[in-house]
């Protein structure tokens, strides 16, 4: 073989020479590694694929503090519109109190707002149709603007645009110094309050409409830690009631009389 470098660094060529040439070397893989990574940087014309490019990962939204959650609620309050106050106060109640973001807030009607016993619960469409529970603080709140939607959204009136909610949010006015109101942040709020109130992982994401758990490991660093001894005392597991695991239900028989 000609000492080029376009045949001699082609992938074929390392590919033979690791496979037959160090058949009994024991630190092969780490010879098509090295070479793999040196040979397209020494090449134009072999036939290496180009390197994917990686994209960087999406910085997870910071929840809110209860202070930060007090003046937004407060500045809601001073919008000059009935429209826009309606607007802050239903954002707020239906990201903090269920964790819909601009995917769902402004989609949900008057007839999606229900009660079963003392548990007030939203059916929340597509994507991720899914039944979520709203937290006790906020369910006065949330009733109380279903009550009064008649046939309007709970926000944004009659208006089905899929960027009503950025509309809505752009015409807020935030005094210098407060923090603006972010559906991202509401969400992660919501998720907080329930990684801090221990639900458990499969409900969440359930609830949560989440494909995975990804987003609730990035907000982990928000979620105060327990006292050692409480920490003990759930590790060690004595107070906690679950279901026991099985790989199938069907399967668990009695076990055979003795």
């Amino acid at each position: 073989m000609a000492l080029d470098p376009e045949l001699v660094f082609d992938p074929d060529t390392i590919e033979r020479f690791v496979v037959e040439g160090l058949a009994k070397n024991s630190s092969r893989a780490t010879y098509r590694a090295d070479l793999r990574r040196v040979a397209p940087l020494l090449t134009t014309k072999a036939p290496w694929e180009p390197r994917s490019t990686l994209l960087p990962r999406r910085q997870v939204a910071p929840p809110y503090t209860e202070a930060e959650l007090e003046v937004l609620c407060s500045d809601g309050n001073r919008q000059r519109t009935p429209e826009r106050r309606r607007a802050v106060r239903g954002l707020i109640a239906l990201g903090a109190g269920a964790g819909l973001d601009g995917r769902w807030a402004t989609q949900i009607r008057a007839r999606d707002v229900f009660a079963v016993g003392a548990r007030a619960l939203l059916r929340v469409p597509s994507p991720s149709a899914r039944t979520v529970p709203v937290l006790a603080h906020w369910e006065h709140e949330v009733a109380e603007l279903a009550a009064t939607a008649g046939q309007e959204f709970l926000v944004g009136g009659y208006s089905v645009s899929r960027n009503r909610a950025s509309a809505l949010l752009s015409r807020l006015e935030v005094p210098q110094g407060h923090p603006r109101l972010s559906l991202s942040r509401l969400r992660s709020t919501w998720l907080c309050w329930h990684l801090s109130a221990g639900t458990r992982l499969p409900e969440l994401v359930a609830a949560a409409g989440l494909q995975g758990t990804a987003m609730l490991s990035d907000l982990i660093g928000f979620v105060p830690p327990f006292p050692v001894d409480d920490a003990q005392r759930v590790l060690r597991g004595a107070e906690t009631q679950c279901a026991p695991l099985s790989t199938n239900v069907g399967d668990v028989r009695p076990a055979p009389a003795s």
